[in-house]
């Protein structure tokens, strides 16, 4: 799965992303930096790079996700790091008050889920640091093209059936299809770029 540098706008490989991303990033400022790789854990074509600032906090970074990938009914989410499990509701847990330089360091792999129902789950590897600008909490270097999905009549899919998906069948349907299918239109959920496409009532987030 390829996807586009958001500062050259050239298309690079998933693997050759990283690679590529790190002739960009020298030192130019006077922020800690972090930079970081996620994916789906289960969905591993739905990937980003990001940048944000070492004194930003967990909940800055969880309100990020929320928005470019999974925000859809206010669910829990909770990050789990070396172990330790960082909750948006702590009720007697630890909270995402934490600074991400407390708890993250260059190589650490750590992981988040939203919605302890119908889960999606990402996985996220801080893959480099540096001392650079920044204007806002995150910035997103690089992003996944969306996936070439199809309807089974061979056009670009553009619903999906959360029932059908669950069920492991055939469940995305471009427009015409869509009007034919058995679970009813009122159901189908527009096909989006995320790892949560067809979950719960996921219809796409602040960046698409």
């Amino acid at each position: 799965m390829r996807g586009k540098c958001y500062i050259c706008n050239k298309t690079f490989s998933k693997a050759g992303m990283t690679k590529h991303l790190k002739a960009h990033l020298k030192d130019d400022g006077d922020t800690k930096l972090y930079h970081i790789m996620v994916d789906g854990l289960h969905r591993p074509q739905y990937w980003l790079h990001i940048e944000i600032p070492v004194d930003a906090k967990l909940k800055d970074l969880d309100k990020f996700l929320r928005d470019i990938w999974l925000e859809c009914c206010g669910h829990l989410s909770a990050f789990e790091i070396d172990g330790v499990e960082y909750h948006s509701m702590p009720e007697g847990k630890k909270g995402m008050h934490y600074k991400l330089g407390r708890v993250l360091s260059v190589g650490t792999e750590f992981y988040h889920i939203y919605d302890f129902g119908t889960s999606t789950e990402l996985r996220l590897r801080v893959v480099g640091e540096r001392i650079g600008k920044t204007e806002n909490k995150v910035r997103i270097l690089a992003r996944n093209d969306p996936p070439d999905i199809r309807c089974s009549c061979g056009e670009k899919a553009k619903w999906v059936c959360p029932i059908c998906l669950v069920e492991g069948e055939n469940c995305y349907f471009c427009d015409v299809c869509a009007r034919e299918h058995e679970c009813g239109e009122d159901v189908l959920l527009p096909v989006v770029n995320s790892p949560r496409c067809g979950v719960c009532g996921y219809e796409g987030g602040k960046y698409d």
